[in-house]
C-alpha cells in the first residue's frame, strides 16, 4: 500500500508539472576554488594571489561575463544565520564604505550585486554536518584496506598537484571552466562513493561520511529552493566546486530547473 501511495504521488507530481507548463528557472552552478585559500581542504593548494593587479583583471572578466548572464538572484556559501551581516556588508560596499577581501563571495558576488542592482546575496550553506575523515582513514588502516588508503592518498596528491599546475598557468576564467567540466563534476561525486567500503564489516564510517556529505548538500539545495518565489528566470549559485558537483546531480531531477553550463557563460 505504501509503495502504491508513493507511486501515485510521483505520477501526480509529474502530471501537475506538465500541466503547469512553466518555463524552468535557468541555474548556473558556479563551482569555485577558495580565492583566499583558508587552508580548510584536505589537499593543500597554492594561493592564487587574487588581489594582485593581473588577477583582478581576470576576476573582472569573470564578473562581466556573469553580468551578461543577468541572474535575478545569487546564492552563496554562507549560512542563513549570517544573512543580516551579508545584507549590511552589501549596503556598505554599494556605498563605497567596504573594501573587498580576496574571498570569492565578495570578489564575484558583491560586485555582481552592485552592478546588477540586486538587493542582497542569499546565504544557503549548512554546516551542521559531520565529516569523520580521520576516523575513516583509521578504520581503513585497522581493516588492512591498503588499496583504499592508497587510492585516497593518491587522489589527494593528484588533485593538489593538478590544481597547483593549473593555477600557475591559467586565468581565473579558465580555472573555473576546468573546475566545472563534466569530468571534474564526475570526479567530485565518484571520490566519495569509493569511500563506502572503509572499515571492517559492521563499521559504517564510510557510508556515514558519504551520507553526511550528501545531507549537507541536500540541505543547501533545500535552502535554495526555499528562497525561490517563482518569479526568477535565472539564478547563480557560487559555492565550492565540491558542493556544486553534488548540486548538479540533485538538480538534474527537477523539471523546474534548467542547468546552464559554466563554459558557455565564461567563454
Amino acid at each position: 500500500m505504501r509503495k502504491l501511495f508513493f507511486t501515485f504521488i510521483a505520477l501526480s507530481s509529474l502530471s501537475l508539472s506538465i500541466a503547469q507548463n512553466k518555463q524552468p528557472v535557468k541555474v548556473l552552478l558556479l563551482g569555485v576554488f577558495h580565492f583566499d585559500n583558508p587552508g580548510l581542504d584536505v589537499a593543500k593548494f597554492k594561493n592564487a594571489d587574487i588581489l594582485s593587479a593581473e588577477r583582478q583583471k581576470e576576476v573582472m572578466d569573470v564578473v562581466n561575463k556573469l553580468k551578461a548572464f543577468a541572474p535575478d538572484k545569487i546564492f552563496i556559501e554562507a549560512a542563513p544565520e549570517s544573512q543580516a551581516k551579508i545584507d549590511s556588508q552589501i549596503v556598505q560596499y554599494k556605498a563605497g564604505k567596504l573594501a573587498l577581501t580576496a574571498n570569492e563571495t565578495q570578489q564575484l558576488g558583491f560586485r555582481l550585486a552592485k552592478d546588477l542592482n540586486l538587493s542582497t546575496l542569499y546565504g544557503v550553506d549548512y554546516r551542521d554536518a559531520d565529516f569523520p575523515f580521520d576516523s575513516l582513514m583509521k578504520s581503513a588502516n585497522e581493516a588492512g584496506q591498503t588499496s583504499l588508503l592508497s587510492f585516497v592518498q593518491k587522489t589527494i596528491d593528484s588533485v593538489q598537484t593538478v590544481f597547483n599546475e593549473h593555477i600557475q598557468k591559467s586565468t581565473i576564467s579558465e580555472m573555473l571552466i576546468w573546475q566545472n567540466s563534466a569530468q571534474a563534476n564526475f570526479a567530485g561525486v565518484d571520490f566519495y562513493f569509493r569511500l563506502l567500503p572503509a572499515g571492517k564489516l559492521g563499521n559504517h564510517v564510510g557510508s556515514y561520511l558519504v551520507s553526511e556529505w550528501w545531507r549537507r548538500n541536500m540541505i543547501i539545495y533545500e535552502n535554495i529552493l526555499k528562497n525561490l518565489n517563482g518569479s526568477e528566470k535565472k539564478i547563480v549559485v557560487i559555492f565550492g566546486a565540491g558542493h556544486t558537483a553534488l548540486l548538479n546531480e540533485m538538480m538534474k531531477f527537477n523539471q523546474g530547473i534548467q542547468l546552464v553550463g559554466v563554459e558557455g557563460v565564461l567563454r
